[in-house]
């Protein structure tokens, strides 16, 4: 069954009202320019137990910055 996108955003809000409770450092960043518009960003992020490789191209849209592409990758 596909969830409908207005359920989607409403659980997404929900969600994130409370800031979640965790202090992940990032360390390690890169960012490339792709093209005149989307930029890849890669990072590693230290979380409990485990350390994972972030890649992800952010494309300005309409005044605001959108997330076109991310993947993590469990590295250790």
């Amino acid at each position: 069954m596909t969830a409908r996108r207005d359920f989607v955003i409403a659980n997404l809000l929900e969600r994130y009202e409370q800031p979640e409770p965790h202090d992940w450092p990032c360390r390690d960043f890169s960012i490339h320019r792709l093209a005149e518009n989307p930029y890849l960003l890669n990072c590693a992020l230290d979380e409990p137990g485990r350390t994972t490789l972030r890649t992800t191209i952010w494309q300005s849209s309409g005044g605001s910055w959108k997330i076109a592409f991310h993947q993590g990758t469990i590295a250790g």
